[in-house]
Parts: structure tokens; C-alpha cells; sequence
């Protein structure tokens, strides 16, 4: 058995693998023997059927089922061998008739793969933004620290301090009996400008009626009324219905040790001031981390663009008709490729960064991530104090989810890649508020 490469050009190869009819003879003959001893056939005793009704009957599907078994662990070997990074999977050539009696067998196969290229990242220069959290950002998280614990007060009414829970419904027409949608359900203020013109002369259990055009319309009102503009545009019918379930004022819960054992946990916190320096360091952690991802993708922007990066593209278009029974035709396939030009090259690079800087992921990685979504999860209800085992046993259970492992694993390698271009990358070091690096990611 031997594979040999006939290149079309530096991304591209016809991969041929040939099988001598004693590379797979005896395995065959050694399954039908044991088909043999275990067959029950009627008019034979078990273990006795004779060897050549068995052969005629078996033989064909035995012999080709490990002759595509050791082509495709020849093929595997070979490109493992040689460390070709495959883009798409092999396209096999057209076979008329598959002699299993041949004394040699070959079976060509179309590659494309990766081409050879070095990436270096400190020619590539982006702002990194050193981001610190101002007195109103700290001001305001401690705030909603005091929302989470707060009392509710019952009002005679509406105002402008009150919160009023929505319950939000698509008006079904007299004749779509049988149809149900789930009521959406949201909380609003006066900070909600629209919502809350729409809903602040109602009382308790009055509805309004909005149609679905008035919500296409104002992009701001249905974002309030918890709509996507997608969800706008597949509506059902023409209006929705709001109705106020309740509505109440908060006294914000004070900002004593109660609060912050509440918070952080018993004895971590012990005055206002060091609240405010935690949330501070919280604040300007989570702050940098997005002045991070930023500086990323701008240097992942930069070499995207300028790295020259040669696709296999006679061989994408073969492998894209292989691959999608819906794509009929070379233009068909010809115009999806050129759509999706950038997103490959875009991939290789990745692939490469993480070759060349030898990110790889272990299942620890893996975990200490899933740890981390759990405690994201938990800060958002106010859980801050929940022990590590807790936390481990619900990142466990998180991780029986095949999709939850390869987000995660995507996750961990992109942090881990991001690590490698912070490191390496060109920096232009540059202190900024919060506010000017929103207006910064709005460019």
C-alpha cells in the first residue's frame, strides 16, 4: 500500500492510493471464515454452512468495506505524515467499477491545503486602550447593587421613579382560532422614553394596542417592548397588546455591611470605600478586557488584509459540488467561493497563529473556562460568594453539552490566541474613559 502526490500547484494535489490485493486478502478471508463459523442458515448446522455460500453472499461488501478502511487510513496517515493542513476534505475521483479481485487497486483523491507562509505579528501596529472606569460608571454599578436588594413599594400610580412590569402579546384575530404565542414580559422606567409615554397614563391591568407597523417604524419602541427587528418582521399579526401587570417605586437597600456581605460575601467587604474600590477593579478589569478584544481584531483586521494567502480555489469549487447536492453548477459554486473568500483566509490565518505559537487545549482549559461562564452567570443575580466546588459541579454539567464544549473550546483558543498577539503584536499605548472607547467601537 502507497500513496503518491502528483501536485497541481503550491495549494493543490491529486493524491493517488494504491492497495496490492495482499494488503487487505487476508483480513477478508480471515471474516468470512468467521462468518462461516457463526452463520445460521437454514438446512446447515451452525459452524458448518460451507465456506463458498458464505463468500458468495458476503464476500463482495467484506472486501470493499476494508479496502475503504485502510484507503482512508492511508489517506489519513499521509496527510498527517506530511502536516498538510487540508482546506475543505478530499474530493475521491469518479470510479467506474471497483474490482475487488484486481491484483492493485488505486483510488485518486482531489486536496487543496494551506499554503506555507510566516506570520510576523510585531510589524503590526493598533491602539491599545488602557480603559478606566470613571466615578459615575462606579456610581452607578453600586446603584444597581442596591436595585438587586431593594424593597418594592406599592403606588396609587404611575411616575417617573416607578418600575412597571409589561406583559407584551400578539392581538389574535377572531378568525386564527386555535393559534397561541407566548407574551413576551418586560420591566421598564422612564429611562425607557417610549415605552413608558406609551404605558405611564395606564393603570393597573390597562392595555394599550400597538400595530406591528408602528413597531417596524420605531426601532426604539420595540427594543424597549423587548422585539428584535427581525421579530418585528415575523409578527404574526398586526398588533400587539401591552398590558401593565404592576408597577411599584424601590427604597434602593442601604449601603451598609448587610448589603456588602449580601454582595461579596461575609467580611470581604467592610466600608463604602473599599466597595468602591472593588467595583473600581472590577470595573477597569472588565473594561480591559474589551480594550483587549479590541486591539485584537485590529491587528487581526491589519494581517487579514495585507497577508498574502493563495487559496486552492479549482479545487474549492470541485469540493463545494461535492459537498452540496444544492449547488448544481461551476458558476454556482464559483460565486459562493468568491463570497466567502475573506472568511477563509480569515480562518487560515487563525489556524496558522495558533500552529506557529503551538496553542493547543487540554480538558483543565476547558473547565476553568466553563467556571468562569458560571461565575459571569451568577454575578448577573448577585451571586458573588458561591464555593469553588458549586461552581465546578455546575461547569461539569455545563460540559455535557457537545455544542456548550466546542463554543467553550473556540472561546478558550481565541483567549489563548489573544494572549499570544498582546504579547507580540506592536502596541500604541493610549489612556481613554470608558465613554470616548464606546465612541472608539462605534468606528
Amino acid at each position: 500500500m502507497k500513496v503518491t502526490a502528483q501536485n497541481h500547484d503550491d495549494v493543490s494535489a491529486l493524491l493517488t492510493v494504491t492497495l496490492e490485493k495482499s494488503d487487505y486478502k487476508e483480513k477478508v478471508e480471515k471474516q468470512l471464515i468467521n462468518y462461516a463459523k457463526n452463520a445460521q442458515v437454514p438446512g446447515f448446522r451452525k459452524g458448518k454452512v460451507p465456506l463458498s455460500m458464505v463468500k458468495k453472499q458476503y464476500e463482495a461488501g467484506i472486501a470493499f468495506e476494508e479496502i475503504n478502511k485502510q484507503v482512508s487510513d492511508a489517506l489519513n496517515n499521509y496527510v498527517n505524515e506530511n502536516k498538510l493542513r487540508l482546506v475543505g476534505q478530499p474530493v475521491p475521483q469518479p470510479v467506474n467499477q471497483l474490482d475487488y479481485n484486481a491484483e492493485q487497486i488505486e483510488v485518486g483523491f482531489e486536496v487543496g491545503y494551506e499554503p506555507e507562509f510566516t506570520i510576523d505579528l510585531a510589524k503590526y501596529e493598533a491602539p491599545h486602550y488602557k480603559v478606566e472606569a470613571s466615578d459615575k460608571e462606579i456610581t452607578k454599578s453600586i446603584e444597581n447593587m442596591q436595585r438587586r436588594f431593594a424593597e418594592q413599594v406599592p403606588q396609587d400610580k404611575i411616575g417617573k421613579d416607578s418600575y412597571i412590569a409589561l406583559e407584551i402579546s400578539q392581538v389574535v384575530e377572531e378568525d386564527a382560532e386555535g393559534e397561541h404565542h407566548h407574551p413576551k414580559n418586560a420591566t421598564i422606567t422612564a429611562e425607557n422614553k417610549e415605552a413608558f409615554k406609551l404605558v405611564k397614563a395606564l393603570k393597573m391591568d390597562g392595555s394599550v394596542k400597538v400595530s406591528k407597523e408602528t413597531l417596524a417604524s420605531d426601532e426604539e419602541l420595540a427594543k424597549e417592548l423587548g422585539f428584535t427587528k427581525e421579530e418585528v418582521e415575523h409578527l404574526h399579526h398586526a398588533e400587539v397588546e401591552v398590558k401593565v401587570k404592576d408597577f411599584y417605586a424601590l427604597n434602593l437597600a442601604e449601603l451598609n455591611q448587610d448589603l456588602f456581605d449580601k454582595v461579596y460575601g461575609e467580611g470581604t467587604i467592610t466600608s463604602e470605600e473599599e466597595l468602591k474600590d472593588k467595583v473600581k477593579s472590577e470595573l477597569d478589569e472588565y473594561f480591559q478586557q474589551n480594550a483587549d478584544v479590541h486591539y485584537v481584531n485590529k491587528v487581526l483586521e491589519q494581517v487579514t488584509e495585507k497577508e498574502e494567502v493563495k487559496l486552492p480555489e479549482n479545487f474549492l469549487v470541485k469540493w463545494l459540488i461535492f459537498s452540496n447536492q444544492n449547488i448544481q453548477s461551476e458558476e454556482q459554486a464559483k460565486e459562493i467561493l468568491e463570497a466567502e473568500k475573506s472568511q477563509l483566509r480569515y480562518q487560515i490565518i487563525e489556524g496558522k497563529l495558533m500552529t506557529d505559537n503551538e496553542i493547543k487545549l487540554d480538558y483543565a482549559d476547558v473547565l476553568a473556562q466553563a467556571e468562569q461562564l458560571v461565575k459571569n452567570q451568577l454575578a448577573i443575580y448577585g451571586i458573588h460568594h458561591l464555593g469553588d466546588e458549586e461552581i465546578q459541579k455546575y461547569a461539569v454539567e455545563m460540559l455535557k453539552d457537545q455544542e456548550q464544549v466546542r463554543q467553550i473550546s473556540s472561546e478558550v483558543a481565541m483567549a489563548k490566541l489573544k494572549d499570544v498577539i498582546l504579547e507580540k503584536g506592536g502596541k500604541k499605548e493610549t489612556k481613554i474613559s470608558h465613554d470616548e472607547f464606546l465612541e472608539e467601537l462605534k468606528k
